[in-house]
């Protein structure tokens, strides 16, 4: 009997009497590599060196038994498959055997060759198979050795969960879930605006049987601010997937380069902004207030001009008027003067009263808790173009009939919420074409004030902003 790799099987066979040795080995060379002894100490020498599949040995010879040599050998070579030949088998015979050496198989001496290949086979067969069994144990256990190197030294957190997110196993502690956390839900330690994310993407891997990530905020999230880029993958069992690995790993601080970068460039671009909005109110808005003054205060009726030139001079004024106005509203829409001078609350007062008084067919309201000016100008810019990009977009699309706009401020969070009842239409969609720069930059305003901006839309829409009142890093700390 070959092995697939063409191998004969090693049958080392222990018999004092030569011609039983050369017998076998007529009978079986074709089938087994045999190898011959008839000194127990030779064989026993020969066995400490190298290795066979199956021992075959007389039972009664002179310098020790079968059962003497095989105790000797137990330790030697454990796995070796073990066949006892015998003349007479004996009860005696028979527990020494089976008690002291764990013997595989009695067999009879005899002229039966192929019951005794039968034997051989069945033997080489089980020896195969535990060797087998011991190589894959000790990969298996080289490899989960290797892991726990790998998981109490990784920077990140590792979560096995169940197909609910029950928590089996983590690898080490963190700041928003310890090893004492195994046996609640993972859900129990994400903010509960979270949570809608987390399982879509659970669902996902299972749908797919592919790996996704996500980024998520603590569950503290406002006490320190923490940020999780978290990997999670499908476990399987038998073909099918019985769990979550999670690899979990704290990008704060990237986070938080991030938004300071971010947050600079928008900063920049608002304070071009406003020293253009400034130059225009302070310039060109002066010197065509000037113009509109000396030309309104004229009598048209001491003007010494023809009707036709009369006409083109009103013109002109009328078209001065419009070009002042003009001058005004990009001054507006850069950044309206008031939010630097006055602040965001007041600024968006005077806004609602203007669209109150301009858009017919909508009614605007607008609620606060806040007693002062907002400290932080940086916030109050972007609350400001967050809030006029999502007005806009209600007059030009909503057909609303009613605008609630609230602004609050609650444990060191400020809370923006602009609802209307006008048409809605697909977030998802929207955020997901190129022509939605305006949510876009809504979010990414939102996003560098370490803050979180969601849409949901319906029957209306509601725009919800939550930004952190926090420390302000200057753009000059950023490294």
């Amino acid at each position: 009997m070959e092995d697939k790799n063409n191998h004969k099987p090693k049958v080392l066979y222990l018999d004092d009497d030569e011609i039983n040795l050369a017998i076998l080995k007529a009978n079986l060379e074709e089938y087994y590599e045999i190898l011959g002894f008839s000194d127990p100490n030779e064989a026993i020498e020969y066995l400490k060196d190298k290795q066979v599949d199956v021992i075959l040995t007389d039972q009664i010879m002179p310098k020790m038994d079968g059962i003497e040599f095989l105790q000797a050998i137990e330790n030697i070579q454990p796995e070796v498959a073990r066949i006892l030949l015998t003349g007479v088998v004996n009860q005696d015979v028979m527990l020494q055997a089976i008690n002291r050496v764990n013997i595989y198989r009695f067999h009879e001496k005899s002229d039966d060759f192929d019951g005794l290949k039968f034997d051989i086979d069945k033997a080489y067969q089980m020896v195969k198979a535990v060797r087998q069994k011991d190589y894959y144990y000790k990969e298996l256990q080289e490899t989960s050795e290797k892991l726990k190197i790998i998981s109490d030294n990784v920077p990140a957190q590792i979560i096995h969960t169940d197909l609910d997110g029950n928590i089996l196993e983590v690898n080490q502690d963190s700041s928003a879930l310890t090893v004492e956390s195994v046996g609640k839900n993972i859900s129990n330690f994400l903010p509960e605006d979270e949570l809608k994310k987390l399982f879509q993407t659970m669902a996902k891997v299972v749908r797919t049987k592919k790996s996704h990530n996500i980024i998520t905020r603590a569950f503290n999230f406002y006490e320190n601010f923490q940020w999780f880029s978290t990997v999670i993958g499908p476990l399987h069992s038998k073909n099918e997937q019985n769990g979550f690995l999670m690899v979990s790993q704290d990008i704060t601080d990237r986070v938080n380069r991030d938004e300071m970068i971010m947050s600079a460039v928008i900063e920049a671009e608002d304070r071009q902004k406003s020293k253009i909005a400034r130059d225009i109110h302070d310039g060109l808005q002066q010197t065509l207030t000037i113009s509109l003054m000396n030309f309104e205060s004229l009598d048209e009726n001491s003007i010494q001009i023809s009707e036709k030139e009369l006409e083109k001079f009103r013109s002109g004024v009328k078209f001065l008027r419009k070009g002042l106005q003009e001058t005004r509203n990009i001054a507006y829409e850069l950044i309206p003067k008031s939010v630097e001078d006055f602040g965001f609350v007041m600024t968006l007062k005077e806004l609602i009263e203007e669209l109150n008084a301009s858009v017919d067919a909508t009614e605007f309201n607008f609620y606060t808790n806040l007693q002062q000016r907002i400290e932080d100008l940086n916030i109050e810019y972007n609350l400001f173009r967050i809030t006029q990009e999502s007005l806009n977009n209600i007059i030009k699309y909503a057909e609303a009939s009613e605008v609630f706009v609230q602004l609050t401020h609650h444990d060191n969070i400020l809370q923006l919420t602009i609802e209307d009842n006008g048409k809605g239409f697909d977030v998802e969609e929207k955020l997901n074409s190129d022509k939605s720069f305006g949510l876009f930059n809504m979010n990414k305003r939102a996003e560098s004030l370490s803050g979180k901006m969601t849409i949901e839309s319906k029957d209306g829409t509601l725009v919800f902003v939550e930004i952190p009142i926090k420390k302000k890093v200057k753009s000059s700390e950023i490294e």
